[in-house]
């Protein structure tokens, strides 16, 4: 009868073990597909998610911007918010610190697009681009002016508007940049 006590116990150790293992792997499963108002829906990101994101397809000389992260301006209409957000996209490329030379400043310019009226002074260390289609990029603005982030691999992740653009895009970029390893 020991001998068969004994078995018992190795095999109740043994499924302990086991459940010990797998018990989560079963437990994550079933929360995930089975109960997915138990999972969390709140984000880090102080932006606006582009969701599905934007290919960089569209862009003459594309190839200069990737495998960089880029801080995008589409050129529109938008007067004096437009040299605001040239500023801080300067200020949050400056706050990265050492980081700083990861992340480039692009303005996206189209042939239909209107002159700027404002001061180029914002605008003197971006690179200018040629943007052949606007209407993805429109549509996504909402006719509000604010920057687009590019990922290295080409991809419009995230919209800023003016009043997110700042301390709110320089935390999302600074998280972003800590967790990358390419660009």
């Amino acid at each position: 009868m020991s001998e068969t006590t004994n078995r018992s116990r190795s095999r109740i150790k043994l499924f302990l073990l086991a459940l010990i293992g797998f018990g989560p792997l079963f437990v994550a499963y079933a929360v995930f597909f089975y109960f997915p108002h138990l999972l969390p829906s709140t984000t880090t990101n102080n932006g606006e998610l582009i969701d599905p994101p934007i290919l960089l397809d569209e862009v003459d000389d594309s190839e200069k911007l990737v495998g960089r992260w880029s801080l995008i301006l589409l050129k529109t209409e938008c007067g004096n918010e437009c040299d605001q957000l040239g500023y801080l996209a300067t200020q949050v490329v400056k706050g990265l610190g050492k980081d700083s030379s990861r992340v480039s400043k692009v303005l996206l310019e189209s042939d239909h697009a209107p002159s700027f009226k404002q001061s180029r002074d914002a605008f003197y260390d971006f690179q200018s681009l040629k943007l052949t289609n606007t209407e993805a990029l429109s549509q996504i603005s909402k006719g509000r002016s604010g920057l687009f982030l590019k990922d290295p691999n080409g991809n419009f992740i995230l919209f800023y508007p003016l009043k997110k653009a700042g301390k709110p895009m320089l935390n999302d970029l600074k998280h972003l940049l800590k967790l990358s390893n390419i660009g």
